[in-house]
């Protein structure tokens, strides 16, 4: 009995976490703490973009359905829609409205390890979903925030991508179809995703000439995806297509400006002030590297699935340059559906576990310096937004206690101020270029650029309306002048000056 002991003892076998589990969970720690960093600081602080799209999730619950965001030609209402169900169920808040964009964020980074199993390979297909969600560093900040479609931007890119292979794998009905109305959704959502929708689907077309005959299906169903896009350009004189920026430029100037420094920035290599995080020598180095790396794997690779991830990168910036609008400014954000593209090239580099953790490690390093001269900006007031405080409650408290809820202000107070008091107090925006009197009233003049129309209505039937402003952005001194001379009186709170009416 006693030799027969040892046989019944059950050996119990030693995890041992693959190299591979622990750079994942490596940068799933980094991600969530970069993010709770973003999210607590003041560069998550809420403001006017994202209040505006509250009020549109809060509007939805009350049947009030729009085609684009409010005030613009331009941008899906998809992610406000995908917030509403939130708000009835926990109400209206800036946390519930930006669990959308976080999960979009994270189902992103889902697909994107999808697409890597059928590109780059199952090893390299999880390291690039790790740097997905670590890098690169705008697409992490941005999807902090809910500010319209740029969390739509990288989990359409995934999605797309991901059906692109599937199409090609097996170019049937269903996976036609179904690519169609993701490409119509997707259009309709972002206008920034045909530059990368276009040469996808060239690819899929191109590689595989048998998806062809299932254009019966996946057209009619990229019209059914894109039918409220295509019905609002067609009634309002193709307005959604002629939006222009205010920065004039030509199609050769955004190719220029594209390749730098807007690539190197949306790379992480160059901050939002365009300074290089490394010396300008060694970074440049890096930059061309990275560019003769490219088209060497280009080559390498022009007979397998991975060579639609060139494909789309090497077209993408002739296809944006297109609309006059691809530069608003010189920031990378307009490049952000194509963000998850370079995760998944950077990621096959990442060949044993040595270069996994390099790739890594050098994401976190980007990302963490991209934070943290964003947040020194904002410390030092740029952009203008920044003057805001976190909480605007001392100033809707004075407003009360004024029995003031009628506000003209500035476009970066009034949007907080009508989504943080339920609407409760209106306030709209307007330029205060000048001032008139109507029966025996002080109103600014029209703004013909209010993003909410009904709200300058409101402000326009009332009687009895006050003035918000910033103390270090005021009016000229004669706008103010004659504030005064009408009796409005000055109530100082935070940042704010508030002009009350008289009475």
């Amino acid at each position: 009995m006693a030799a027969a002991a040892p046989a019944s003892i059950v050996r119990v076998r030693r995890f041992t976490p693959s190299m591979t589990l622990l750079l994942v969970l490596f940068a799933a720690g980094a991600g969530i703490a970069l993010r709770a960093f973003v999210y607590l600081s003041v560069l998550g602080s809420t403001n006017s973009d994202e209040a505006a799209l509250g009020l549109m999730a809060r509007h939805v619950l009350h049947g009030e359905f729009t085609t684009f965001l409010w005030g613009t030609p331009y941008g899906g209402p998809q992610e406000a829609w995908l917030a509403a169900p939130l708000f009835a169920g926990f109400g209206s808040s800036v946390a519930a409205l930006r669990a959308v964009p976080i999960a979009l964020d994270l189902i992103g980074v889902l697909l994107v390890w999808r697409v890597g199993r059928r590109t780059i390979g199952e090893r390299q297909a999880v390291i690039a979903a790790a740097l997905c969600w670590i890098w690169p560093p705008e697409t992490m900040m941005l999807v902090i925030k809910e500010i319209g479609f740029y969390a739509s931007n990288t989990f359409y890119c995934a999605l797309i991508l991901l059906l692109v292979l599937r199409a090609y794998e097996r170019p049937n009905a269903v996976r036609a179809g179904t690519l169609g109305l993701v490409l119509g959704l997707a259009v309709w959502q972002t206008t920034q995703i045909v530059p990368l929708a276009v040469p996808a689907v060239v690819w899929l077309v191109w590689r595989r000439p048998a998806v062809v005959r299932q254009a019966w299906v996946a057209v009619p169903a990229a019209l059914v995806g894109a039918l409220p896009f295509l019905v609002w350009t067609f009634t309002h004189h193709f307005r959604s297509l002629m939006a222009h920026s205010t920065l004039e430029s030509t199609y050769w100037w955004r190719l220029r400006t594209y390749a730098s420094p807007v690539l190197p920035m949306a790379l992480g290599l160059r901050l939002p002030g365009q300074r290089w995080q490394v010396p300008s020598a060694i970074g440049s180095l890096v930059f061309v590297m990275a560019v003769v790396l490219f088209f060497v794997g280009a080559y390498l690779s022009r007979r397998r699935p991975v060579s639609l991830l060139y494909a789309v990168c090497l077209v993408y910036p002739f296809v944006m340059a297109i609309s006059p609008r691809s530069y608003g400014t010189v920031d990378p954000h307009y490049v952000t559906s194509l963000m998850p593209v370079f995760a998944l090239l950077v990621a096959q580099l990442a060949r044993n576990a040595v270069s996994a953790a390099l790739v890594l490690l050098a994401g976190v390093a980007l990302s963490f310096g991209w934070v943290h001269d964003s947040y020194e900006q904002l410390q030092h007031g740029h952009p203008i937004d920044s003057s805001l405080p976190r909480s605007i409650d001392p100033l809707i408290a004075t407003l009360d206690r004024l029995h003031i809820n009628r506000v003209y202000t500035t476009y970066w107070i009034a949007y907080r101020l009508d989504f943080e008091s339920r609407e409760r107090i209106v306030a709209v925006e307007n330029k205060f270029d000048r001032l008139n009197t109507r029966d025996g009233v002080l109103e600014p003049g029209p703004d013909p650029f209010v993003r909410y129309a009904p709200y300058e209505r409101t402000l326009r039937a009332s009687k009895r309306h006050a003035f918000v402003f910033l103390k270090r952005f005021h009016p000229p001194r004669s706008y103010v002048a004659r504030l005064l001379a009408h009796g409005y009186t000055p109530h100082h709170v935070q940042t704010f000056v508030v002009y009350a009416p008289p009475g």
